[in-house]
């Protein structure tokens, strides 16, 4: 028989109680934050962004037994497919719209986790680290928008978290355990994205440097023996082809998009409603990277903080130097950036005595989140061009059109024509010489004549595309459906 005091070992403390719903809390934010302007926007299989439709059209390609880089472009590691399958399947069994949706809630519940992750790992230097590191994740602009859809980055970023969560404590070292867990989901991250190996050698390197031989060891060894489970497969089906587009291709790039200086802005945040006032971007981000440096710096000086320091410029250094760069790469250094702040600022504050500080700083990035979710995100089909849609192929240049129109795993269980990334291509199979999209008259020709395969088909990215006026014209000839939000359905030259 249980007695009063084995219930009284079993209740939580007041110190846990408040611990668990800090985290609760920072969790609820973030997730609100995330499907907020969604909601507000297009919806739950909103399109618009391209990238997070291109990887659930992979998934649901793979489920049908059509392999990436065998049968068709995928430009990242087969993980996010394999991730991704499940919703697929559930899109399968039920409409693509419930899939697609139902993988977007997800991931935005992944981006809650993340947001508590941070807050778990900076609450080992007090309160008011987890308050800041926490809240300021929930609500950092790249993570938010890299969160609220099916990318690479959170996946990336939860295994970035838990492997420093393991790793980072500042009155013990890390168990064997801990380090063969950390090395396992470093590695699962890279089966994701090829970027996120570079935080795992610096964290291999890190303990090299420490003298810890047989924990860089367990962080390598038990990175590449998962890494393995999952690329090889892939690997032995189509190893040119593999190796071509999920590192040539990528190296190969062109480069584009804002300069450095610019990428920084939009690494913390800065970019929007400023595009306009260059100058004051600029002071402000200069100011605000002075502000993280002096951090760094604070936690540079605690050894148990240096791990996330180090991840943390080697994820600035990739974003800077890649060739190109779009909004959500972004999140790639918001991870660790917000564990830095936190831990930074805490012991700050340990040594200048601010009480008000605190409350106003948290205040602040809420508001600022609070004018984030007031944005509409996404961009939603009209109604009518499920209905009037005819029976057959539909083709798209964006793959979430296909989504909002129900036709993505009816087009792939008809054996239609679905290139899973149009966009994609121009990096690969009909890659010119770094030619752009415009004046790569190949895939101008492949793209025109891809889409008038199908009975019906909507051109949803013009300006991306760069498509010419010539086969723009030629496009208009055909037959229009049905109009709407700025779309055109129109009939193909299918039978």
């Amino acid at each position: 028989m249980l007695d009063s005091t084995h219930y009284r070992h079993m209740a939580l403390s007041p110190r846990d109680a408040r611990t668990w719903a800090l985290m609760a809390a920072v969790g609820v934010l973030a997730f609100a934050v995330r499907l907020v302007p969604v909601l507000h926007g297009g919806g739950m299989t909103s399109f618009g962004r391209y990238d997070d439709g291109v990887y659930y059209a992979a998934a649901d390609a793979l489920t049908f037994g059509r392999l990436p880089y065998r049968d068709f472009v995928l430009l990242h590691p087969p993980g996010i497919a394999l991730v991704l399958a499940p919703f697929a399947l559930l899109g399968r069994l039920t409409t693509d719209p419930i899939g697609m949706g139902s993988a977007r809630v997800a991931f935005m519940a992944i981006g809650a986790c993340n947001a508590m992750l941070v807050a778990a790992i900076c609450r080992r230097w007090g309160r008011r680290a987890a308050i800041t590191g926490g809240v300021l994740y929930a609500c950092w602009g790249s993570a938010i928008y890299a969160e609220q859809s099916t990318m690479l980055e959170p996946l990336g970023n939860t295994a970035l978290l838990v492997a420093l969560l393991l790793l980072m404590h500042p009155s013990r070292a890390s168990s064997t355990r801990a380090e063969l867990v950390a090395g396992a989901v470093l590695g699962l991250a890279v089966t994701v994205k090829i970027w996120y190996v570079a935080p795992w050698a610096a964290l291999v390197v890190l303990m090299l440097v420490r003298r810890r031989w047989a924990a860089s060891a367990r962080l390598a060894g038990a990175g590449v023996a998962v890494a393995s489970v999952v690329l090889v497969p892939f690997f032995a089906l189509a190893p040119g082809a593999m190796v071509r587009m999920v590192v040539l291709d990528q190296l190969g790039r062109h480069t584009s998009g804002p300069s450095r200086l610019a990428r920084l802005g939009h690494v913390f945040g800065l970019g929007r409603g400023l595009t306009n006032h260059q100058p004051a971007l600029t002071q402000l981000t200069a100011f605000v990277v002075l502000g993280v440096v002096v951090l760094t710096a604070f936690c540079w000086a605690d050894r148990a903080a240096r791990p996330v320091v180090l991840v943390l410029v080697v994820n600035l250094v990739v974003l800077l130097a890649s060739p190109t760069f779009f909004q959500h790469y972004a999140a790639l250094a918001a991870a660790p950036a917000a564990v830095v702040v936190g831990i930074g600022l805490a012991l700050v504050l340990r040594r200048i005595r601010v009480p008000v500080l605190l409350p106003a700083k948290v205040g602040a990035i809420i508001l600022g989140a609070g004018l984030t979710a007031l944005s509409p995100v996404g961009k939603h089909v009209p109604e009518s061009f499920t209905a009037l849609a005819p029976p057959g192929c539909v083709a798209s240049d964006d793959p979430t059109v296909l989504v909002q129109l129900d036709r993505l795993s009816s087009d792939l269980r008809a054996g239609c024509v679905v290139p899973v990334d149009v966009s994609g291509i121009t990096y690969d199979t009909l890659s010119q010489d770094g030619l752009t999209r415009r004046h790569n008259k190949s895939w101008q020709h492949f793209l025109r004549d891809y889409l008038v395969t199908g009975q019906s088909f909507v051109l949803a990215r013009t300006s991306a595309d760069h498509i010419t006026t010539a086969i723009a014209n030629e496009l208009t000839t055909h037959q229009a459906l049905a109009v709407g939000n700025g779309l055109t359905l129109r009939r193909g030259g299918g039978t």
